[in-house]
This record gives C-alpha cells, structure tokens and sequence, in this order.
C-alpha cells in the first residue's frame, strides 16, 4: 500500500499535465513543414507519458525486476534538437535472498527500493520518414531514494526500517516516435541510469541503484 502512493501522485501528475496539453493541441503545420495551417499553430513542445519495466544493473543482485513509470514535458529547439525536463518513478523488491541485516533473515514481508527522479534531457533527433524518427539522448537528474524494509529476524521479532537519500544521476537513452496522427505519436525509449553515491555516506548498505529501463508511451504535441 505504501509504495502505491507515490504511483499514483506520479501519475495523477503526469495525467494532468497531458490532459491540459491535449486541450490545446490543434492541426497545424506539422513538423516536418506541412502548411495545414498558418505557421505559428506549427507543435514545437510536447508532453510523454510512459510505462516500462525497470531491469537493475547486473551487480545489484539485491534487486528484483521492477516497474517505472514516467514521463516529460520537452521542447524541439529544431527539427534535429530537444530539450526537455521528466518525472520519473521506479520501484523493485528487494530480493528475498538478500541479506541486508548481515544476519539470519526469515523472509521479508514487504521490502522494497524506490527512486523518485528530476532528469534533464538533451535529445538528437534523426528523422527517417514523416511518420517515424529515432533519437538519442543523454542527461543529467536528482533522485530521490527509499528503501522500505519489513522483515523479521531470525528470532520471529517483526522490524522495520527505512532510509532516505538524496542522489545525483546520469543517464543516456535511444529509441523512437511512431506517428499516429499530426500531433500524437507511439514513442519507445531504452534508457540507461546511473546513480552517483556518497563514498562516505554508509546510512544505506554498500547500495547500487543504476538500471535499464524499457518503455512504451504516447507523446503529444503541441
């Protein structure tokens, strides 16, 4: 239940923000010159809500496969450059062979690592055809780390714990937009994330957080 709030502000958020963007989206020029309507109407912004599955580095064998949701608002600066600013959420279960205590665990109960992220994107944009383009990326972002432990210790004693953290990412992404029509389209996005860890901050177990996560949304343009 707990790890369901964040989900949903995230995307109650996320759906707000694409309703509004929807309401002001209109058929125009679209981006690859196409006068429909005059120039100014031409969507040079656009708004992404996505949903993909979170795969933990191999060395993070504490965590198992998880869920991400996200998405961004961004802005085409041309037809070949992009900048633009997301909100991304993953969560996994902590392994139930994990030892975090250092002693004899029973089982967890519900434990699990959650990361809230801010990140920056800078995007290169290569068009194939008027209905399709691939992209790369890469950025910058602040994360916002939870680990959740409910466990029990070999004693049958219930415990619980929770550690919070403040972290600095990078990450790189590829993938593609599919256009269903003059302002929506099918994006695909492989992106790769990068924690960075405070060597002298051991409050969290020796932690790794970085992954790959693949995802299937829509963008809107506006």
């Amino acid at each position: 239940m707990k790890r369901l709030i964040p989900v949903l502000t995230v995307l109650l958020v996320l759906a707000s923000v694409t309703t509004a963007m929807a309401r002001n989206t209109g058929y125009g020029r679209d981006r690859h010159g196409r006068d429909y309507r005059p120039a100014e109407t031409y969507h040079d912004s656009y708004v992404t809500l996505k949903l993909g599955v979170f795969m933990p580095d191999d060395d993070t064998d504490f965590l198992d496969t998880g869920i991400s949701i996200g998405g961004a608002l961004g802005h085409n600066l041309n037809r070949n450059f992009a900048l633009e600013v997301g909100l991304d959420y993953t969560v996994a279960d902590l392994d139930e062979t994990y030892d975090y205590y250092d002693e004899a665990v029973d089982e967890y109960d519900e434990s699990y690592v959650s990361t809230l992220g801010i990140p920056v994107t800078a995007r290169f944009i290569v068009p194939l055809s008027d209905r399709a383009e691939l992209f790369a990326g890469a950025g910058v972002g602040v994360y916002f780390t939870e680990v959740e432990i409910e466990s029990r210790y070999y004693d049958g004693y219930p415990y619980s714990d929770n550690n919070r953290d403040t972290r600095l990412g990078f990450h790189a992404l590829v993938g593609a937009d599919v256009e269903l029509m003059n302002n929506a389209a099918v994006t695909m996005e492989l992106k790769y994330t990068e924690l960075d860890r405070d060597s002298d901050d051991d409050s969290g177990g020796d932690f790794e957080f970085g992954g790959t996560t693949a995802s299937l949304g829509i963008k809107l343009r506006f």
